[in-house]
């Protein structure tokens, strides 16, 4: 038996944190997670705190998807 599909909206929010520019995103209310610049690369933060440096903002969204897909989703 499989399991239904079942569409989440992701909601991302821009906001100045310490005078850098975060991009906060969130389910249903939930933060899964946030990505910041850190020169050339980005930071993705999960929401239990572990980090996590990467080459793009792409990357970095994509792997707090697939953290929340793997763990919570």
């Amino acid at each position: 038996m499989s399991k239904k599909e079942r569409n989440i909206q992701i909601i991302e929010n821009e906001k100045m944190v310490n005078g850098d520019l975060v991009l906060e995103l969130t389910i249903q209310d939930e933060v899964i997670g946030s990505v910041k610049q850190d020169g050339m690369r980005y930071i993705a933060v999960l929401s239990n705190g572990e980090e996590l440096k990467l080459n793009s903002r792409n990357e970095a969204v994509d792997y707090l998807l697939r953290d929340y897909h793997l763990h919570r989703g």
